[in-house]
């Protein structure tokens, strides 16, 4: 492989890359273009997923447009059920120089008499926090004359990185909840939560990841109190601490409600990364079969799992091993999550390709766990990564990811990432998959596919000539592959493809 040296910022292993980190000889900080979310807007993504609860926004009103455009009315939808809003006490200029105290106490008390929640969440938006409104006060006073339970969330924007956001959340959720009983664990022996979810109720239409856990916890014959915060409820919190086990569905999402718990409560914690592959989806179910005492109906459940794609996932993996896999790195842990998949089921040499070094800080958790179980996976990070720019769909990137890989047979190698980037090579978009899952048993099928589908049809060329040929009149930006014709649907790597007019580099929203 070729790459001149003024091109590269790292080339090395996951654990030469967190040493340079915490020594600090590596820049971790993201530039003002690799902005990411505040934590407002993380915290009310993961209050999002409790049902019959109403997330009260104390700050203007355009910090709650945002939140409910992009997370309630999405999870409700979802779900099929009524639509459960975002509200705002809507201060202004006035309220920002004499306090919003006023405005705060008449909301709550027309959302307890008008929507009839379990429980009304008060979220702190960067105005309210900076003028001081004394939320937790009123709050404690007003409770006892409202019918819901009261809980304020204290995510100003300015108060902290998005990932805050999510711990904050989970962490006050267990003050929500009951302390366990010698009754209430026996009632619940043979049940398990699964935590760290956070965009609320799954898809109706669609074998989800999340259903596909809950399809395997129920095949040994154990039971799901909840998926917190996935559209659970407020009883099913108060429940939540007599379960057998927590299993996190993420482990640096899920790790810090599980921990909570844990040391609250002393509710065990089984907590792995993603359950991409058959060896990371063992693990989860070993790990929580371990706290049930199913160890030999876990055993059975993987025999019958995996013999029902063993034929067609032996026959895969004889194509994959040893091949290259380079898998964008914008998404720290499910990039992480991948490259163990690649490495442990396929035998392929993954290389996780602009894992931004601020991910060494942020996704800690992760990056521990992976070298713990001896994964070390090759890192390359380009100047465009660090560069003024949306580094995973620049064209500065992808040039320096084709520098890279150089004269290399296409055949060899496969780009696991987004459909924006646009590399000559096989490209597998997992964040596409239409007939999901890509967790457990069938998700490892289902990615040994595509893989497969992609090399398969590495001789065609992704060129704009291509493009015109496959979508003469089509003016739009992104098509599926199932858009096409049903012979080439069936055909084609179950991935996004370009349409019309798109140049390599080309932002989706231009």
């Amino acid at each position: 492989m070729a790459i001149t040296a003024e091109n590269i910022e790292f080339h090395g292993t996951l654990s030469e890359l967190y040493q340079l980190a915490k020594e600090g000889k590596i820049k971790t900080s993201l530039q003002g273009s690799h902005t990411r979310a505040c934590k407002f807007w993380t915290a009310t993504k993961i209050l999002s997923g409790i049902k019959n609860a109403v997330i009260l926004t104390h700050g203007p009103s355009g910090c709650a447009y945002g939140v409910k455009q992009a997370y309630k009315l999405t999870n409700c939808r979802n779900s099929g059920a009524a639509y459960e809003p975002i509200i705002s006490t809507n201060i202004g200029e006035k309220n920002v120089i004499y306090g919003g105290e006023k405005e705060l106490i008449g909301a709550l008390k027309e959302v307890d008499k008008k929507y009839k929640p379990d429980v009304i969440f008060v979220a702190t938006s960067c105005a309210t926090g900076i003028i001081g409104d004394n939320v937790d006060e009123i709050m404690d006073n007003m409770e006892p004359e409202l019918n819901a339970k009261l809980m304020s969330i204290h995510c100003e924007g300015f108060s902290g990185e998005y990932r805050s956001g999510f711990d904050l959340v989970f962490k006050q959720i267990v003050k929500l909840m009951d302390k366990p009983t010698e009754e209430s664990k026996a009632a619940m022996l043979d049940t398990v939560n699964i935590v760290g979810g956070k965009m609320g109720a799954e898809r109706t239409e669609v074998d989800t990841d999340v259903k596909e856990l809950v399809r395997l916890i129920k095949g040994m014959g154990a039971k799901i109190n909840s998926v917190i915060a996935g559209n659970c409820t407020l009883e099913e919190i108060k429940k939540a601490p007599s379960v057998a086990v927590n299993c996190g569905l993420c482990l640096d999402i899920g790790y810090a409600i599980g921990k909570s718990m844990e040391e609250e409560y002393g509710t065990p914690i089984n907590s792995t990364i993603l359950p991409y592959g058959i060896a990371a989806t063992e693990k989860w179910i070993m790990g929580a079969a371990k706290y049930l005492k199913m160890e030999e109906s876990a055993k059975a459940l993987m025999e019958r799992e995996y013999e029902a794609i063993k034929e067609e996932f032996e026959e895969s993996k004889k194509v994959l091993k040893d091949k290259i896999a380079i898998v964008e790195g914008h998404d720290a842990v499910k990039s992480l999550s991948i490259a163990h998949m690649l490495k442990s089921d396929f035998g392929m040499r993954p290389i996780i390709f602009n894992f931004h070094p601020w991910s060494t800080e942020a996704r800690q958790t992760s990056i521990d766990y992976l070298l713990e179980t001896g994964l070390d996976p090759e890192i390359l990070i380009t100047k465009g990564t660090l560069a003024f720019g949306k580094y995973e769909s620049m064209k500065q990137t992808e040039d320096e990811l084709l520098d890279f890989l150089g004269g290399i047979d296409p055949k060899s190698v496969v780009y696991f990432g987004s459909s924006l980037s646009f590399p000559n090579i096989p490209l597998v978009d997992l964040n596409a998959i239409l007939n999901r899952p890509r967790f457990g048993y069938r998700g490892a099928l289902k990615v040994a596919k595509c893989i497969n589908t992609a090399l398969k049809y590495s001789f065609r060329p992704r060129s704009s000539v291509f493009k015109e040929m496959v979508f003469p009149k089509e003016e739009a930006g992104l098509a599926s592959g199932q858009a096409l014709t049903p012979k080439l649907s069936q055909d084609l790597p179950d991935c996004t493809v370009y349409a019309h007019k798109r140049r390599r580099g080309q932002c989706m929203m231009n």
